[in-house]
């Protein structure tokens, strides 16, 4: 039995080096056009159509025109040239250029949410780039061709609330993958809640707010206070902006131990009172919108009513600090 012949005598060596080169190249090449070109190929530029639809297309359409069999005569000729070597060679210095300076991540938008908003800052600009991911659109590239430094993102989720901005390092030529917005880390919220009590007791039952009670809040770093007219017999949540403070409501509303606590003090009152009293001042509250406080800033409350001005100072140390409103100076 013969021994199997080589394919260097048939081929030659420079034939077997270009064809290695050509298939490392055409891979490389094929993989760095869809990582960081084809997700940013509209797909209506093809009216639906998959790219492998348009490569069985095409292939056809060249098999038409071209006699195959001299192309490939063509193709062998070529490949056991040095100048082909060289081309090759070129060619690939060329996509070693692209991979170190392409950077690329897939945002993906978690199952919790039907949208998913953010703003994406990254290079030298300071100018947000928006990204939005639906129900329909559930993953996103963001691109940055021919970046020479290191790519560092600023993300910061708009929708749904309540995550704080992350810092993502992308990595050159090979695509990060975020889910978004669980990947985010939650905001830190430290929260003010103030409870009508004592003499404001007249004020529950009442469906409109008391016009003759004017609130204050004197805020870290701010002159003026922010001053609201009226005052009813629901808690009143302060230390974020509107809908980050309706979001993060609902899950104080389970914080109730002060509360109960603070009218347990009351001798007559019975289980029952205070559970439709914690009611009371939970299920409808209201909201007073603030810059996010911090944890260790000290915030100041006036009321002032037809009996007086009483005052309320809370230091914020939790992330839900509650304070009591009074009706008249003791």
């Amino acid at each position: 039995m013969s021994e199997p012949q080589s394919l260097q005598p048939k081929y030659g060596r420079r034939f077997i080096v270009n064809a290695i080169l050509l298939a490392v190249v055409w891979t490389l090449a094929w993989m760095w056009f869809n990582a960081h070109v084809k997700p940013h190929i509209s797909v209506a530029l093809f009216s639906g159509v998959s790219f492998a639809t348009l490569g069985v297309f095409a292939y056809g359409a060249f098999r038409s025109f071209v006699d195959t069999g001299a192309a490939q005569n063509i193709v062998r000729e070529r490949l056991r040239l040095k100048s082909t070597t060289m081309m090759l060679a070129a060619f690939l210095s060329l996509l070693v250029f692209a991979y170190l300076t392409t950077f690329t991540v897939y945002f993906n938008a978690g199952g919790k949410f039907d949208v998913v908003k953010l703003d994406v800052i990254g290079k030298s600009s300071k100018k947000p780039r928006p990204v939005e991911l639906t129900s329909a659109e559930r993953q996103k590239a963001v691109s940055y061709f021919f970046a020479f430094r290191a790519v560092t993102l600023q993300v910061s989720t708009r929708m749904p609330n309540g995550y704080a901005a992350l810092d993502l390092p992308l990595r050159r030529g090979i695509p990060t993958q975020l889910n978004v917005p669980d990947a985010c880390p939650e905001k830190p919220y430290f929260l003010v809640r103030l409870v009508p009590l004592d003499d404001l007791f007249k004020l529950r039952g009442r469906k409109e707010p008391d016009p003759s009670y004017v609130v204050r809040v004197f805020l870290p770093g701010r002159p003026q206070p922010i001053e609201r007219r009226g005052l009813s017999f629901h808690a009143i949540y302060l230390g974020a902006a509107l809908t980050d403070l309706q979001l993060q409501s609902k899950s104080a509303r389970g914080s109730v131990a002060e509360l109960r606590n603070r009218l347990r003090a009351y001798d007559e009152m019975s289980n029952s009172d205070i559970d439709s009293i914690v009611a009371d001042w939970l299920d409808d509250p209201e909201f007073i919108a603030t810059p996010e406080l911090k944890e260790g800033q000290k915030v100041r409350v006036e009321v002032e009513g037809p009996d007086g001005t009483s005052e309320t100072t809370v230091r914020v140390s939790a992330k839900l600090n509650d304070a009591f409103l009074k009706g008249a100076v003791e």
